[in-house]
């Protein structure tokens, strides 16, 4: 059967836009959001699914809704993320310090360093985020700025983004789809007008990365309200 003729019925149509315009929403969340009784979205859901029009993907006890070839694999993780506070408030932490620690995560986000070790494991396990050495007091990037220096202390691991522009992107073209979108959009909004042109060049250890980030994040959110 043709797509046109699937999406015939209203509801059922309802559901593939919304799915298209919110992709990596779980069952439950669709049901709260478009005001659809569970049972009966379940079986629109499984109708779209079984002519191939969205996809779901198993996230932990979740299964999550995306648009059939609209999304690629890589891009299902990373929105997989984006709906997961925690995880999200990550990923915006390391696009604003580039580089950092899970004691500094835990510390920034007023987290208990247990759950952000469980979000970071699943993100390396994801590609979303990698581990990188400290080289001779370095830490290299293929990404500006390429340098950081930074000492190593004791076993610390770090993290960064394995590839951040394309998150970065990603987080603008989902901006107004996301739980914490005031956040969001504040951060896009200071990137934009302080860092066209990529994180500033002068921003090269980890002193003046932690300071950078309390300075710049203050006007548009505070620890506090940012985690929750």
């Amino acid at each position: 059967m043709e797509n046109g003729k699937i999406l015939e019925l209203k509801r059922r149509r309802e559901i593939y836009e919304f799915i298209s315009q919110n992709s990596g929403l779980h069952m439950r969340d669709i049901s709260r959001k478009m005001d659809i009784p569970f049972t009966s979205l379940k079986y629109h859901l499984r109708y779209l699914e079984n002519r191939e029009l969205i996809i779901s993907r198993k996230d932990s006890k979740y299964n999550r809704y995306f648009i059939s070839l609209k999304v690629g694999e890589t891009e299902k993780k990373i929105l997989a993320c984006f709906r997961k506070r925690t995880a999200l408030h990550i990923i915006l932490f390391l696009i604003l310090v580039i580089q950092c620690s899970q004691k500094e995560i835990s510390q920034f986000l007023e987290k208990h360093p247990a759950t952000i070790s469980f979000h970071l494991r699943n993100m390396l396990r994801a590609g979303i985020i990698e581990q990188v050495p400290i080289q001779e007091g370095h830490i290299k990037k293929e990404t500006r700025p390429s340098l950081i220096k930074r000492s190593q202390k004791s076993s610390e691991k770090i993290y960064v983004l394995k590839d951040h522009w394309y998150i970065y992107e990603l987080l603008i073209k989902h901006k107004d789809y996301l739980s914490d979108k005031n956040i969001v959009m504040g951060m896009i909004e200071h990137v934009e007008y302080f860092i066209a042109g990529g994180i500033p060049i002068q921003v090269q250890n980890r002193e003046d990365t932690l300071r950078s980030v309390v300075n710049t994040t203050h006007g548009f959110f505070l620890p506090p309200s940012f985690c929750s």
